[in-house]
């Protein structure tokens, strides 16, 4: 029998050690003193007596004072059997002493009674005496009597009480019915500091208490701090029949400013822990609080008091207890709420018990504590991945966490709602103080990126996988192809490696994490560089570009970070001597699991050649559209004005016939000339109409401005800025070609001639006039010496300003520039 215990106790003890190894400071002990008891059953006394000492010393660093008083005991009776009574007389003294501290009054009676030969006389009589200082002695001569069934229901009321608010309101108002006081203050130790948590104040005549609690009022000035402070360093009660007159306190600030007179002043003790302190006053009488002995008893008020206020103490400790619990548990509500991913919690019978929002979402119901582990599946609607099967219960991570497991899975379809959510979970147990299992917890989030991610990525390996067979037997066929041309391949190796770099192909590689790059030394050369000299870097390649391209340019790599697209650019690169290349830049970005950029290759290629002959090749085509139309034009207004001029000349011809014989037959061929004359003179007009600028067909004059300078742009290397300025509104058809003629043939004269770096062209809209500036920092000229005739289309450009009631003004100087400007009245 003995040895089936001990099989017992030793597997115990074994989940004990392992307990002990991560929480020493709460189990240590324990195992220390089974291990005590494991050796005296077996006799081995030296070993048992080393445990005891190790489980009493324990006990007492982590303040464990009932086990520090069973250890003793324990100990104690070990050595009575060993029959050393001295030292078991010590051991079972200081078992007695920490069963008394912590309140165990009917333990201590008990180890008197079992053993009277260890304790002295005096120690049978237990006795709660409590002091009152009056001057500088200490009396219990003075009782009173006391209700013993109110305390009892007294008692019984503070006890029930749970939450602070309420039991502080309660307990106070309990006190100063039973204590005759007229005023009373509940001290609680705040942050360090002990502070005035409960007031109550006996109105009178109405026999009702005014009480605030949780006020956290500062002691100053309030009450008698010498007392208050006394009470809370020695763990002793203060009576005082007249404060003002007699006792070690009247000289306190505040019993003098009041004139105080009866105060009852005690500690609210637990177990030795002091929990509070309770002041009690009355002004109207002295000796109010002084104990008195009942005729027909022991108990005393002031001791039933004491009584009453270990029971408070409790109640105190067990209610502050209760807040943080629900402070925690609020706390702890609110970062599981927070959580982006689902929690669910079930108890350790398998039912559910919490499920936070996003959990809620996921699966589309929230608690439903009739749902036993057997039914979760079903309930909430888990199926295995792409499958029609209910997934089974017990191979969720939440119920095989009721078991101790910690475990993962990804092959879990949540439904609902016709939507199939595939997820990924992990269970994790939460065990209590003796390592059973209270509670599991499931975490599960919603995967379907990463599902269809990894489904793509599957496609593209197996893509892969069979470009790779492929391109393995087109590599097996090249190898026996170079094999029978090898010489020859050595022959033009190096005619290879020269027309690789002729090929000009600048390649790229830029980190986008660490923020740094790398290039071929084609691509330097491709920025105007010179391999070697200048670092590779985003700034070098930044400053290269052409000022107007590098902000579009910048946000298309953006665009295509962003968007996960391919980036591609034509843009022109300035080289040191101040020529304009084209190049042509393509790149594709690297992203993490997060989908963040973290990488960009790309290549870069020199274009310019291909641009310019495109150009040349768009340029012809435009004149030679030009110059048909014109033809054709040219062909409209010698038609339309040689049928006109003709009609003219017959008439002509029959007014001189009949000038002379009939006037009035004269006067209607002149008519008719001018009729002819005025219907030439429309068509012609008409046909220059026609002759109305493409651009204008497709927009407003504005707009006409910008795709002109943006086409001349791609033409030279002046920089040209095109702005607007105001709000654009419309102008007369004549108004607007005339002023895009103007600004054309302002704009060709200056990059022909003016040899400028820049060319600006502005509109201006303003509310009454509209103002077309165009202005170079070339080499100028002296305006009043080349006259209008002279060149620079000066001549056409004045004519078209008058024939639309626009002023002309062309300012420039020889060194420093020219402006056009042309001012029209908005109409």
């Amino acid at each position: 029998m003995q040895e089936e215990l001990l099989k017992k106790v030793t597997v115990s003890q074994e989940k004990m050690k392992q307990w002990a190894q991560y929480a020493p400071m709460n189990c240590l002990h324990k195992y220390h003193l089974v291990q005590a008891e494991i050796a005296r059953v077996l006799s081995q006394w030296f070993e048992a007596e080393e445990f005891y000492e190790q489980a009493i010393q324990g006990a007492r660093e982590n303040e464990y004072i009932q086990e520090e008083a069973l250890a003793y005991e324990l100990a104690a009776k070990h050595y009575l059997v060993r029959g050393r009574q001295k030292i078991a007389q010590t051991y079972m003294k200081e078992a007695h002493y920490c069963y008394e501290r912590w309140g165990a009054t009917a333990k201590v009676k008990d180890l008197e009674t079992r053993y009277p030969q260890l304790f002295s006389q005096s120690s049978n009589v237990v006795s709660t005496p409590v002091r009152t200082i009056t001057g500088e002695t200490i009396s219990n001569t003075l009782h009173t009597a006391l209700d013993l069934a109110t305390v009892m229901k007294a008692a019984q009321a503070i006890s029930s009480e749970i939450e602070l608010e309420r039991l502080l309101s309660s307990l106070m108002q309990i006190l100063i019915e039973n204590a005759g006081a007229q005023t009373g203050c509940l001290l609680l130790e705040n942050a360090g500091e002990w502070m005035i948590e409960a007031t109550c104040e006996l109105i009178e005549g109405a026999q009702v208490c005014a009480t605030q609690v949780l006020q956290s009022t500062p002691l100053a000035n309030r009450l008698p701090e010498s007392i208050v402070h006394y009470v809370i360093r020695t763990h002793k009660s203060v009576i005082l029949n007249d404060a003002n007159r007699e006792g070690n306190f009247i000289n306190d600030p505040y019993i003098q400013h009041h004139q105080t007179q009866s105060v009852f002043c005690l500690p609210l003790l637990n177990q030795s822990k002091l929990i509070g302190v309770l002041y009690l006053e009355n002004q109207l009488a002295t000796g109010a609080f002084t104990p008195e002995r009942v005729s027909k008893g022991d108990a005393t008020r002031t001791q039933l008091l004491n009584l009453l206020s270990t029971q408070a103490a409790i109640a105190i400790e067990n209610a502050k207890l209760y807040s943080k619990l629900r402070a925690s548990e609020s706390q702890m509500t609110q970062f599981l709420e927070a959580i982006p991913v689902g929690i669910g919690i079930i108890d350790a019978t398998g039912r559910p018990y919490y499920v936070n929002q996003r959990g809620i979402e996921l699966m589309g119901k929230g608690v439903d504590p009739a749902a036993t582990p057997e039914q979760i599946s079903e309930i909430y609607q888990f199926y295995v991945t792409g499958t029609d099967q209910i997934y089974p219960s017990e191979r969720l991570p939440i119920v095989r966490a009721l078991s101790g497991e910690r475990t993962r899975t990804d092959d879990i379809d949540i439904r609902q709602n016709n939507a199939t959510i595939p997820s990924e979970a992990w269970g994790t147990p939460v065990f209590d103080e003796q390592g059973n299992v209270v509670y599991a917890i499931a975490a599960f989030q919603d995967i379907t990126e990463r599902k269809q991610a990894e489904k793509l990525l599957a496609d593209y390996n197996q893509t892969l996988e069979q470009q790779i067979t492929e391109r393995t037997l087109l590599l097996l066929q090249e190898i026996e192809e170079r094999q029978r041309v090898e010489n020859a391949l050595r022959q033009s190796e190096e005619q290879r490696r020269l027309t690789m770099d002729f090929t000009y192909i600048g390649s790229w590689n830029w980190n986008i994490t660490e923020n740094t790059v790398n290039w071929n030394d084609n691509h330097a050369r491709l920025l105007g560089l010179v391999p070697g000299e200048v670092e590779s870097s985003y700034q070098a390649w930044r400053d290269r570009v052409y000022p107007e391209d590098i902000h579009w340019v910048e946000q298309a790599i953006t665009a295509a970070l962003e968007n996960h697209t391919d980036f591609e650019a034509e843009y022109r690169v300035i080289y040191p001597d101040n020529s304009i290349h084209w190049l042509v830049g393509r790149g594709r970005g690297i992203y993490n699991q997060a989908g963040q950029p973290v990488q960009m290759l790309g290549v870069i290629l020199d274009i310019s050649e291909q641009r310019n002959a495109a150009l040349r090749e768009r340029k012809r085509a435009e004149q030679a559209s030009i110059l048909e139309e014109r033809n054709r034009m040219a062909r409209e207004i010698h038609d339309t004005l040689a049928q006109s001029f003709t009609g003219i000349l017959l008439q002509v011809g029959a007014a001189t016939q009949v000038l002379a014989d009939d006037p009035e037959a004269t006067q209607v061929h002149l008519e008719m000339i001018e009729e002819l004359a005025r219907a030439g003179l429309a068509g012609a007009r008409r046909s220059v109409s026609a002759l109305r600028p493409q651009l204008l067909e497709e927009g407003n004059l504005e707009s006409a401005l910008h795709r002109i300078v943006a086409q001349m742009r791609a033409t030279t290397d002046t920089a040209l800025i095109c702005k607007t300025q105001g709000i654009a509104y419309s102008l007369s058809t004549e108004v607007e070609n005339n002023l895009l003629r103007i600004g054309q043939e302002a704009l060709t004269n200056a990059i022909k001639y003016a040899s400028a770096g820049e060319i600006r062209v502005e509109l201006v809209y303003n509310e009454t006039q509209c103002i077309l500036r165009v202005k170079d920092d070339g080499r100028g000229f002296g305006v009043g010496s080349t006259p209008l005739s002279g060149g620079f289309g000066l001549l056409g450009m004045s004519e078209r300003a008058e024939h639309i009631g626009a002023q002309l003004l062309i300012q420039s100087q020889p060194g420093q520039g020219t402006e056009i400007i042309v001012t029209i009245n908005r109409v």
